[in-house]
């Protein structure tokens, strides 16, 4: 696949120093080359990477001095892209949303990673304008404020998994790492270290606009060796900074869309705790790899539980969720839908398209949902030779995880015997929907458990060889926003779980286990029309066995009587 990445040329490709979204962008271009694509890098002719690198000017702007007006080079950017846009089979944007306009008018399918905030009323008035423009969001809390972009996919970051590694060092300090600035709240981080008598060690980037705020607010802080300020460090240096630490501060004080110290203490096995903001609670899986908590006294009550955190199961909860090659790979199945996506315009319209190519933008409606068969046909891809564990295939199905893993407990439900114990996890999945969950969560050693790659396979491609037969007739139908439907669904599978499980009647279970089946495949197919007439059979079946119920009380009553 020929790919375009074009990033921006605040910092060099990686950035040299602190730059979260250019560090990500350097390790996605890398693992696509790896993964045998032909990559085109747009960044700073400072930049160093295994892809072509198409120099856009000749250093970071951080680093010229010179560059007073940073619009207009990236404006030069857009249009040399623009010039070779047909060289590629996709272009990847990581410049928010100044593509949104120029290539909506041009037929070489792209996509925009949004790496910044999106809470500001102006962002309503972008997203307003543009709400059919592909988008990938890296956290679920990120989407929040602008649930009618035109979101295809969340993808979490994720690393080298080498870059960074546990060293055989004893933890002795606390740790913060970042930048020093009002919505990093190192203040708060300070103050937990010296509650809880643990020295602090502050390794972060001091920006020029947090100069004054370094000066007035954290220098008087600043008391060595129990508050050490010891600069912004490289990534070199962080493996034995993090792996020091008995756990790393992150008292986030603003909608952090998702925060990659995070994932960088996990490589080192180090816990987070961190405040519940933003994409924190996506991130940390509280009591697995840290704690959440919701202010400076919970941060220092957390710390006692630190001792029961396995540094070994934090790293493992890092390769099973946060490598780049898993990142790779999901970005990989956004540009093929993508790519499929425009091949279906062109079949469908290319008379329409000859005369009028110029006269309507590019994307008119919004880009397809990605198949759940083809969901699964990625996921056998990155399945490892050995074993996978439960964790590693809740992540790798994301959004689609609840669908499926409730599909497949759905069917399993429906034989004579053996149904309760899916309908006890149909049970606690139900409830993890009602509460808004990105995907499932299980018990630490259901998580970590690890099945035979070979047999995963084989139930896959079973799996797979069903789920494209329904898709020819069971596909998006009646659009509906599915993230809204998680409530509604929740509660009906909870209401037939309890029917599954608590009528004595032989064969009972068969009834309620085909609904929660057919919801289940509504709700990942996002079929609209199939999942209004499975609601509707819900209602009527837990009519039905309420009614039972309630009749069983009043025979009962009245013979008592």
């Amino acid at each position: 696949m020929r790919i375009a990445q074009i990033a921006p040329l605040t910092e060099a490709i990686p950035p040299k120093l602190y730059g979260g979204t250019e560090r990500v962008i350097s390790w996605l271009a890398d693992e696509l080359v790896a993964l045998g694509h032909d990559v085109v890098l747009f960044a700073s002719g400072d930049s160093q990477t295994s892809a072509n690198l198409e120099a856009c000017w000749p250093k970071a702007l951080r680093l010229d001095g010179s560059v007073r007006d940073p619009n207009a080079l990236h404006m030069s950017v857009l249009e040399q892209v623009r010039q070779r846009a047909h060289d590629f089979d996709v272009l990847h944007f990581h410049l928010d949303y100044y593509p949104f306009s120029l290539f909506s008018r041009q037929p070489t399918p792209f996509v925009t990673t949004l790496h910044g905030r999106l809470d500001l009323p102006e962002h309503q008035v972008v997203f307003a304008t543009f709400p059919f423009i592909p988008v990938v969001s890296i956290s679920d809390a990120q989407r929040r404020p602008v649930p009618g972009a035109g979101w295809i996919r969340t993808i979490h970051h994720g690393m080298p998994e080498r870059l960074l590694t546990p060293q055989p060092v004893t933890p002795a300090y606390f740790a913060f790492l970042g930048r020093i600035s009002p919505e990093k709240a190192v203040d708060q981080a300070i103050w937990i270290a010296k509650r809880c008598g643990v020295p602090l060690k502050i390794a972060a980037k001091i920006d020029a606009v947090d100069r004054d705020y370094f000066e007035s607010e954290i220098r008087k802080l600043l008391t060595p060796p129990d508050v050490e300020y010891i600069g912004e460090i490289n990534d070199g240096e962080k493996s034995s900074f993090l792996s020091g630490a008995i756990a790393l501060l992150a008292p986030i004080a603003w909608p952090e869309p998702f925060g990659l110290v995070l994932i960088e203490a996990m490589a080192c096995g180090t816990p987070v705790i961190a405040f519940n903001r933003g994409s924190v609670p996506e991130i940390v899986e509280d009591g697995l790899t840290g704690f959440v908590v919701g202010d400076e006294e919970e941060a220092v009550a957390a710390t006692d539980g630190l001792s029961r955190l396995s540094r070994g199961a934090i790293r493992q909860r890092f390769e099973e969720r946060f490598t780049a090659r898993r990142m790779a790979r999901e970005y990989l199945v956004v540009y093929r839908s993508l790519i499929e996506l425009e091949a279906l315009r062109d079949r469908a319209s290319t008379s329409y398209r000859s005369v009028h190519r110029d006269s309507r933008p590019h994307s008119q409606s919004r880009p397809r949902r990605i198949p759940s068969s083809r969901v699964l046909e990625e996921v056998i891809h990155q399945a490892s030779a050995e074993y996978v564990t439960v964790g590693w295939l809740t992540s790798t199905l994301h959004r689609h995880s609840f669908g499926i893993i409730m599909l497949s407990l759905g069917l399993l439900a429906t034989t004579p015997v053996g149904s309760t114990i899916p309908g006890l996890i149909l049970a606690v999945m139900a409830v993890q929907l009602i509460v808004g969950r990105g995907e499932p969560v299980f018990p630490h050693f259901v998580m970590t458990r690890r099945l035979p790659t070979k047999q995963i396979l084989r139930l896959g491609g079973r799996a797979i060889h069903v789920l494209k037969y329904l898709e020819k007739v069971v596909h998006p139908r009646w659009p509906i926003t599915f993230e809204a439907a998680k409530c509604a669904v929740g509660v009906m599978i909870l209401l037939l779980t309890a029917v599954l499980l608590l009528t004595p009647v032989p064969l009972s279970n068969v009834a309620p286990a085909m609904v929660i089946s057919l919801i289940s495949l509504a709700y990942v197919e996002e079929d609209g029309l199939l999942l209004s007439v499975a609601l509707l059979a819900a209602i009527i079946l837990v009519g039905i066995a309420a009614a039972a119920v309630w009749g069983t009380i009043v025979g009962a009553v009245l013979i008592s009587a």
